[in-house]
């Protein structure tokens, strides 16, 4: 697939992972690894003898799967349901697996603390079983390798084969601004902040593609001013975009005049270390429209400055 079609699969699939539960996710789940793997097979409850501890199984690498995806999130229910799990597979299973996968949909980007120490003292308590943890990001990296027609089989729907043109909302905006409060310095003096111009673009020679980037964003960036102004924290504004600057002077010592690498780290500040789906990094797009406008980040020219002109009158 094309590098557009696997960000539009991703971001598909992602969401459908996030907003599966119960049933719904482990349907989910064993319809990708029928696609990917010849010999897994799905285990079905039968009477009264359950699953036996599992709800899949493949073959050739000796692992045993089980779900879980509840409605809403309950510590001692998950942690009693992995155990149970475990010891029915332990007592039915002995000689069948050697590997046990916690597969979860949590959309923090990781398991609870509760579950990983679970997990963990497993691990003690059974020295001859290999125990990992299988979430949304690994579920992709499983999808990534299906070609084209089997992942539009698990989307339920055809991948674009053009470009596709999206749209953000204040759900794509409110985690980059999250992240951002989370990594910002408090107290970061900076010098006052100048007002802004329609010739900064050019006094700074951000490259064709910033600048579209940037008027890509621009239409959604009053979401950034949207969410500040109905925050609790009447701090936070400032506090980021002062952390922002101070990055970007850093970046600036780093780069010098290199307009292209810095606007590159800025945008990697915005995302932070995670791959950007297509939405979030439009969403990028917005946060750093906003920060660039406001003069957080950049140069401002000086007054009366203006870009040189060439012969056939544009700006050079």
């Amino acid at each position: 697939m094309l590098q557009h079609q696997l960000q539009y699969a991703k971001g598909k699939l992602l969401s459908m992972i996030e907003d599966a539960v119960g049933n719904e996710f482990e349907k989910l789940f064993h319809h990708l690894m029928e696609l990917r793997h010849d010999d897994y097979m799905v285990i079905r409850t039968h009477g009264n003898i359950g699953d036996l501890g599992g709800d899949g199984y493949r073959m050739s690498t000796r692992q045993l799967y089980a779900c879980y995806a509840p409605e809403s999130f309950d510590v001692s229910e998950v942690r009693g349901k992995f155990r149970s799990d475990l010891e029915s597979a332990i007592i039915h299973r002995p000689e069948q697996f050697e590997t046990f996968v916690f597969v979860h949909n949590d959309r923090r980007g990781g398991i609870h603390p509760v579950i990983s120490g679970v997990l963990a003292n497993a691990r003690t308590d059974h020295p001859h079983i290999s125990f990992q943890q299988m979430g949304p990001r690994k579920l992709w990296i499983e999808a990534s390798y299906l070609d084209r027609h089997k992942m539009e089989d698990l989307l339920g729907e055809r991948i674009p084969v053009d470009l596709v043109a999206y749209s953000i909302g204040m759900a794509d905006i409110e985690p980059l601004l999250k992240h951002m409060a989370e990594s910002r310095r408090r107290l970061v003096t900076v010098e006052p902040i100048p007002l802004p111009t329609t010739h900064k673009a050019d006094f700074n020679r951000l490259s064709q593609y910033d600048r579209d980037s940037l008027q890509a964003g621009r239409p959604y960036s009053y979401l950034v001013e949207q969410y500040y102004r109905g925050g609790l924290d009447v701090h936070e504004r400032d506090e980021v975009a002062n952390g922002f600057r101070a990055h970007y002077e850093q970046m600036r010592i780093a780069y010098g005049d290199d307009s292209d690498e810095i606007m590159h780290q800025m945008r990697c500040y915005v995302l932070g270390q995670e791959m950007a789906r297509q939405a979030r990094d439009e969403a990028a797009k917005a946060v750093l429209a906003y920060f660039f406008d406001e003069c957080d980040i950049f140069e401002v020219p000086p007054p009366g400055w203006e870009p040189a002109r060439t012969g056939r009158g544009g700006a050079a």
